[in-house]
């Protein structure tokens, strides 16, 4: 029995993961026709069949005809999906690989003249500089329909056999409500109080907990820190991680720090060759201490010391080394043959970015 942190099995909920390595959730590009194909499902494979413990797939998949996807996304809102799904989950699940999910609605992070070409639907009225167009103020039947798209979406990756769902709430739609610089609204999910600006977020998750059940994995990846003037602070990131803990209905925290608004802002939360490696990891471990939630985190942990510390600190409980799998897929079976002087390290390129 291996004594090294990164390798000891972690049971999550009633899920027990074989190791401590995890890939994030990303976007290869490979969907074709919207559905996570043959390509889709080998790519995945590869790094299951390596020793991964858990493959968050999609980056992200979206949830809603007015969310069209500008990185060949997942299309998770059609009913022919699932059993492409169920061929991603069966590749991975061979290899004893847990396999989840990223689901999303993009909101403002899009623009109308993709996929149907409906407006885009934000809590904001501006723009964001990254896709440019200016999307519809949301209405009160735009956030009961989107409500509806996810717990639909969800229940479909649970057809599909997924061990979980993960709800993207960074730059995306979610996170445009719960953030005070993208809340344009009033009344009940307008931007004058913390809990309603979570309004949203938390009735997404109640609808999604009474289709899925409460056996199936949900948690967040979510941005706990903007790192911006008016921006969500450090403290109400804490303030906002404990709120979700407290709902008893989410299953892990994903935690992220900055904006993705911009290529600019975007660097900060998945820093670039020649940037400071895992920046952001002490304040996920200070997340992990303050819900007492399972915690998991990626922000440039692009080496085995630096994730090996992560885990034996008891900064997080699940380490994501996403790019670091692009450099080298079988990280995890070298580890456990005891080559890591043989892994092709990862040099945190932006070429896997663009």
């Amino acid at each position: 029995m291996s004594t090294d942190p990164l390798l000891q099995p972690y049971q999550l909920k009633h899920l027990k993961l074989r190791n401590r390595i995890m890939t994030t959730s990303h976007e290869p590009a490979y969907p074709e026709d919207g559905m996570p194909k043959e390509r889709y499902a080998a790519y995945h494979a590869e790094r299951a069949k390596a020793g991964v413990a858990l493959a968050m797939t999609a980056g992200s998949a979206a949830v809603s005809k007015d969310s069209p996807p500008v990185f060949n996304n997942i299309l998770a809102y059609k009913d022919e999906v699932v059993p492409w799904i169920q061929n991603l989950t069966d590749a991975v699940h061979e290899h004893g690989c847990a396999a989840m999910i990223q689901l999303t609605h993009l909101g403002r992070r899009t623009t109308w003249n993709k996929g149907d070409w409906l407006p885009s639907v934000s809590s904001s009225k501006h723009r964001e500089p990254a896709h440019h167009a200016f999307p519809k103020l949301i209405e009160d039947w735009d956030i009961e329909r989107i409500i509806n798209d996810f717990a639909d979406a969800a229940e479909r990756m649970q057809a599909g056999g997924m061990d979980g769902i993960e709800l993207q709430v960074y730059g995306h739609l979610l996170d445009q409500f719960w953030s005070p610089l993208t809340n344009d609204l009033t009344g009940p999910y307008g931007a004058d109080t913390l809990e309603n600006r979570m309004r949203f977020p938390m009735d997404v998750i109640d609808a999604i907990r009474r289709r899925v059940g409460t056996e199936f994995i949900v948690g967040l990846r979510y941005t706990a820190d903007e790192a911006q003037k008016g921006g969500i602070t450090p403290e109400e990131g804490l303030e906002i991680s404990k709120r979700l803990a407290a709902t008893g209905k989410i299953d892990f925290l994903n935690v992220i720090k900055g904006r993705i608004h911009t290529d600019p802002a975007m660097t900060d939360v998945i820093p670039v060759q020649g940037m400071k490696s895992a920046p952001h990891l002490d304040f996920a471990g200070a997340v992990r201490k303050a819900t007492g939630m399972p915690t998991f985190h990626a922000a440039r942990i692009p080496d085995v010391a630096t994730a090996r510390h992560a885990v034996q600190a008891g900064l997080l409980d699940m380490v994501g080394m996403t790019r670091a799998h692009m450099a080298d897929p079988h990280i995890v079976r070298k580890i456990i043959e005891g080559r890591e002087e043989d892994i092709r390290p990862c040099v945190g390129a932006t070429y896997c970015l663009d």
